[in-house]
């Protein structure tokens, strides 16, 4: 039976300023002839379900996602493929990806396809098929033969990422599409205009126009009225009476309970009357008849894919590393030892030092001749003497480099690699204003220096820097500012080095590919808290489902002073702390997989109202950030203070440690 859902804590978003295993997919040539299955004698056949020689579609193409019908014909999404069909049940496949953009991405041997968040099919006409992008829906009348675009327009954003959708059921103009923070939306004239139908369902409203992640969503084929959607993150699945701000939340307690639905549709056989709601899990697919409230377990299933060993080292090796940022200019003397010795005395074991720092300074002895004939070398420690006293004393050193902020890199050369005004034809400026206190004069100033992330030269000059720290000895290398700017007038940025096909996520994936492809030690990079807590691409493009591909670390920056106060509003601030930082790092974790490792980045200062804080709250208050990870998915976690003074530590953080590791049965 279901229950009526109770209205759940309001919280609003800002953007933030800053377990299954699997593989690599390989890299496959994007092709539309037949493709046949792993094990074409394993593909079940119509009709039945996958036994222990039979496996299930699901377990013999993961990662690829498979979509059903009630027919014989079956769809499935790929990243390296495409749309791709099978009339017989998977037996055979083609692929159906004409008219479908194509995207640009290093090494450039050949175009991939678009990355496709969901695909549906229309329940009485299997002709009629959509499918959604992070950020574009497409339309096949076919059997996806053909695609066209669908416009989307206000409500829906230009920052939202499409999640999900569905095609009503013999209704060629109307379509549902479902966000990763927004909330979902329909059409019904086919894309000329939309209107949000969550906007009225507060149950499901996170405060500030955010809403819960719908991770998937269903027109119900016998009903009109009934719009069936399932939350992320195994929030649970939902029942809409259209019309009404009633939202009725579904019992999973004897079907997928415990588990997180991914994708819902609704599916009968020629046998049956009555459309069944299958509901798809990481481990199960299960069948929901509403008129009996009754769950019937339709088919077991294994999505997870061994892991390359060269990945599961570098995991292994960067997993459990608990320690402090420290500046370039304490990196060495009796700085440095104090920073051991605090290390050391709580229980941790990394430290996260600036090689190449906020204004593109290489802060040590490099040998690099491009960094040199441009001035962005300032030594302020020798390597050599660093990664000594590191390794001397059992920890384990991450070489923080600052990517594409970098004021040196911007300047040289006649800003040949500048982020480039379109307006004034010279480099992009993004100007701060400040006032004297005494005369009330305004003047401006440039507070951010950006260099192109899609130019290769910019890739080259900063994985130069990374192999030169492997090469010295370094343990991790750390990739900061992996990002588009954020904050100034981007509407006059234009990018030079953009070539046809690319976005920003592509630009940035580029560089991630490359830099992995000259790396063998680990790669993390750091993320706004936000794009740790949601899915979002469409903003400055980082996407950690993307980066977890390439990198064996994420770290995002849940700092709670960064998030606006009525995020999590009803909570109480030294309790909100804590699950931002439980929550935050279970999402992280489950967004990308099992591919990284989630490793967030602790306020280990004050800020704001913060600076009235006792020194027993302050304390409070990071002990329960470091609660929060350990509690969640963290696999380590990092201080960050920017002067160094980690003084909100007074009680040692070892045995909380200790006691996480235990509690994971890691020896």
């Amino acid at each position: 039976m279901s229950r009526r859902l109770i209205l759940i804590v309001a919280v609003s978003v800002m953007f933030l300023s800053s377990a299954g295993i699997v593989t690599f997919l390989s890299a496959q040539e994007w092709s539309p002839g037949p493709l046949k299955p792993p094990n074409p004698e394993a593909a079940a056949q119509p009709g039945t379900t996958a036994t222990a020689s039979t496996p299930s579609l699901e377990t013999q193409y993961a990662p690829d996602r498979i979509y059903r019908t009630s027919s014989s014909s079956v769809w499935r999404t790929s990243l390296d493929q495409g749309v791709l069909f099978s009339p017989d049940q998977g037996t055979t496949w083609s692929a159906r990806n004409s008219g479908l953009p194509q995207r640009v991405v290093y090494p450039f041997a050949a175009a991939k396809p678009p990355i496709i968040t969901d695909l549906s099919v229309d329940p009485l006409n299997e002709n009629r098929i959509g499918i959604s992008t992070l950020d574009t829906i497409f339309l096949s009348i076919d059997g996806g033969a053909d695609w066209e675009k669908v416009e989307l327009k206000d409500p829906i954003h230009s920052n939202d990422q499409l999640t999900c959708l569905s095609l009503a059921p013999g209704n060629p103009n109307s379509i549902l599409v479902g966000t990763s923070f927004h909330g979902f939306f329909e059409t019904e004239d086919g894309g000329k205009t939309w209107k949000s139908l969550s906007d009225a369902l507060v149950s499901l409203q996170l405060g500030g126009g955010s809403y819960e992640e719908i991770a998937s969503i269903a027109y119900d084929p016998s009903d009109p009225s009934l719009i069936w959607f399932a939350l992320g993150f195994g929030k649970g699945l939902y029942m809409l009476k259209r019309g009404t701000k009633n939202v009725d939340q579904i019992d999973l307690s004897s079907g997928p309970v415990g588990s997180a639905i991914r994708s819902i549709d609704f599916l009968r056989s020629p046998a049956q009357e009555a459309w069944l709601l299958e509901c798809r899990t990481d481990n199960a697919r299960w069948d929901y008849a509403s008129a009996s409230a009754t769950w019937t377990l339709a088919e077991k299933i294994d999505t997870k894919v061994s892991i390359a060993p060269d990945k599961a080292q570098r995991l292994a090796t960067a997993a459990d590393k608990y320690g402090i940022y420290v500046s370039s200019h304490q990196a060495s003397g009796k700085y440095l030892q104090e920073h051991i010795d605090f290390l050391k005395s709580q229980g941790m074991n990394s430290m996260v030092l600036d090689f190449k720092d906020d204004f593109g300074y290489l802060t040590y002895d490099t040998s690099l001749a491009i960094p040199r004939s441009i001035g962005a070398v300032q030594k302020r420690f020798n390597v050599d003497d660093v990664v000594q006293a590191a390794h001397a004393n059992g920890l384990y050193l991450i070489g923080r480099i600052v990517v594409f902020r970098d004021k040196q890199l911007y300047n040289a050369d006649n800003y040949a690699y500048a982020a480039w005004d379109k307006t004034v034809k010279g480099p992009w400026r993004y100007l701060k204003k400040t006032v004297d206190e005494e005369t009330g004069e305004e003047s401006y100033f440039q507070g951010e220096y950006w260099v192109d992330p899609y130019s290769e030269y910019v890739w080259d000059y900063n994985i130069a820097i990374a192999r030169e720290l492997q090469d010295r000895g370094v343990d991790e290398v750390q990739f900061d500012y992996i990002r588009f700017p954020s904050d100034g007038d981007l509407s006059r940025i234009t990018w030079r080095f953009r070539r046809e096909g690319m976005g920003k996520l592509e630009a940035l994936e580029s560089f991630l590919a490359k830099a992995r492809e000259s790396l063998t030690i680990p790669i993390s990079t750091d993320v706004y808290g936000y794009c740790g807590w949601a899915r979002i691409s469409n903003w400055v493009a980082q996407n950690i489902e993307m980066y977890s591909r390439y990198v064996d670390v994420i770290q995002p920056m849940f700092y709670p002073s960064h998030f606006p106060r009525d995020f999590l509003g009803s909570m109480a601030y030294l309790p909100r702390a804590q699950y931002i930082y439980q929550e935050g790092t279970k999402r992280s974790a489950y967004i990308v997989e099992g591919r990284s490792i989630i490793r967030p980045y602790v306020q280990a200062f004050r800020i704001g109202g913060e600076l009235s804080f006792t020194p027993q709250v302050s304390t409070t208050y990071l002990l329960n950030q470091v609660q929060g990870a350990l509690q969640g998915a963290a696999q380590g976690f990092t201080l960050w203070n920017a002067s160094n003074d980690y003084y909100m530590v007074t009680v040692p953080l070892g045995p909380m440690i200790s006691q996480s590791i235990a509690a994971r049965g890691m020896p």
